[in-house]
């Protein structure tokens, strides 16, 4: 029988086999020559010397009834000696890199061995060739959607920019114009909010494999979580663990959202490289580094990608936390007053997918894109996923609650926002509960170049606590959220020396 979750699959055998085996019940074993892992069951039942396998695994390796199997165990120190050859910054070959990654999906590897690992990563490198190996791994052992109808188009955002939140506009606006678009999103790890976390405020986001792809055939889309159906599972399994560390080795990170893109059947892809101080990214050089990296492992994957670097040193949204976040995606697809830049952005990076397909010549896909926009066409294709996915169709920006303790921060005196901090908008709202909470979050009145007068509300915090906000009111003061215009930008004084006779 299968072994449900990803990890091995049982292979029982008769207790006296395993004696004479000299290995003990609960062994990883793996076939020779073939890539894949058994936890060993014993069974009375089983006639000495010989093994029971399900029909579908048998058959998915090629094993006929009666066949003679070779079994070898799978022995930590191998993958010891695979973690010491990346810390010494030797090339691994494919098949190191595919069976330490089928281990971590085994659950075989313990967390200190994937933990070592990510970090001689991060700190080595891993040339284009491992880092294909990896994603080819990932594939391997991810469930795959299949859909039908094309162009398959996608977007990913690397994340980290507080109020991000475009998918929500993007995906009905790309639905609309026909192309299919299956955008499977994550939850918040660091940020006050992931695509997931904001899109549950108004419909259910964990749906199944065979969920997932009734909606898209509905809809030509989707906007759902990506663990319940099990696109990239090792992947997950990986950044978990790493994750808890502080570490995201950027070879890793390509190949898990690639690998994904590939199994969920994309064709085009479009990166979004948030770049700026605060961001994963700080300069220019970095994200176009990346940018290339993100389109030699596209290459390789059989995948057509290209990347645009966006602002990354401010946020993008006016409202930030899960509720917030999703009320003011909805108020743009409403036509409804929401951020100037967040509407920008969605509507240049969608407009750049039409291009990818050609279904707008260049430099004219945001045209097309605002055109679906204002014609109320997205607002339309988005309530049609809504209700495929569960949710209720009807749902309005008005209708998202949010958080009942509030708090303004006035301005003291006439002044110019000059700079608006988004990781330490970011720490203001997590401090306020998000995304666990998702009803609290951060409002910003007063946007980056605007004038505010005496008086005028800058931030207002919203917590469903009185704790809550009094820690991030606190905040404030620690992690200030945004620097008014000033001439001096820093004050210089040498210490003087005096010569004394």
């Amino acid at each position: 029988m299968d072994y449900v979750g990803g990890s091995p699959n049982y292979l029982i055998t008769n207790p006296n086999t395993l004696k004479k085996l000299e290995v003990e019940e609960g062994t990883l074993l793996k076939m020779v020559g073939k890539n894949q892992g058994f936890r060993l069951m014993s069974s009375s039942s089983v006639v000495e010397g010989f093994a029971q396998i399900s029909p579908t695994i048998a058959e998915e390796l090629g094993i006929a009834n009666g066949q003679t199997i070779e079994l070898e165990e799978m022995g930590l120190e191998t993958y010891t000696k695979i973690v010491r050859k990346k810390m010494a910054n030797k090339p691994l070959s494919d098949k190191e890199i595919k069976s330490f990654m089928a281990a971590i999906d085994y659950g075989y590897v313990a967390d200190p061995h994937i933990a070592t690992f990510g970090t001689a990563v991060e700190i080595n490198g891993m040339s284009t060739e491992e880092t294909t190996s990896v994603a080819e791994a990932i594939l391997q052992y991810s469930n795959k959607l299949k859909l039908k109808k094309e162009p398959i188009v996608d977007k990913h955002s690397i994340g980290g920019i507080a109020g991000n939140r475009i998918t929500p506009i993007m995906v009905p606006i790309i639905a609309a114009a026909g192309l299919t678009i299956p955008k499977v999103s994550t939850r918040a790890i660091t940020s006050p909010a992931g695509t997931s976390d904001a899109l549950e405020t108004v419909m259910p986001v964990e749906l199944t494999l065979p969920e997932v792809t009734e909606v898209i055939e509905t809809t030509n889309a989707c906007m759902v979580d990506g663990l319940k159906i099990g696109l990239g599972d090792v992947a997950d399994k990986f950044l978990r663990v790493v994750k808890q560390v502080k570490i995201d080795p950027k070879e890793m990170m390509i190949a898990s959202i690639l690998s994904k893109k590939k199994a969920a059947g994309s064709q085009y892809v479009l990166i979004d490289l948030p770049t700026g101080k605060g961001s994963k990214l700080p300069t220019r050089a970095d994200a176009r580094k990346l940018a290339y990296q993100f389109a030699s492992l596209g290459n390789n994957l059989g995948l057509q990608i290209e990347s645009v670097i966006s602002p990354g040193d401010t946020p993008i949204g006016t409202m930030i936390g899960p509720a917030l976040e999703m009320t003011e995606a909805l108020m743009i697809l409403e036509g409804k007053n929401g951020a100037l830049n967040l509407r920008r952005k969605a509507l240049s990076l969608a407009g750049l997918v039409f291009e990818m397909v050609n279904r707008a010549q260049p430099g004219t896909g945001i045209e097309l894109a605002s055109n679906i926009l204002s014609s109320g066409k997205a607002l339309e294709k988005f309530k049609q996923i809504v209700e495929a996915q569960g949710g209720d169709p009807s749902i309005t920006s008005s209708d998202i609650p949010v958080a009942d303790y509030q708090y303004t921060l006035k301005s003291e005196s006439n002044d110019k926002i000059y700079s608006l901090d988004s990781f330490n908008i970011g720490l203001i709202a997590r401090a306020a509960g998000a995304p666990n909470d998702k009803l609290a979050g951060v409002i910003i009145h007063k946007v980056r170049g605007e004038t505010v007068h005496k008086g005028e509300p800058i931030i207002t915090i919203h917590a469903s606590s009185e704790s809550k906000l009094t820690e991030a009111i606190n905040m404030l003061h620690t992690s200030p959220p945004f620097t008014m215009e000033k001439m001096v930008l820093e004050h210089i004084k040498p210490t003087r020396v005096f010569e004394v006779d």
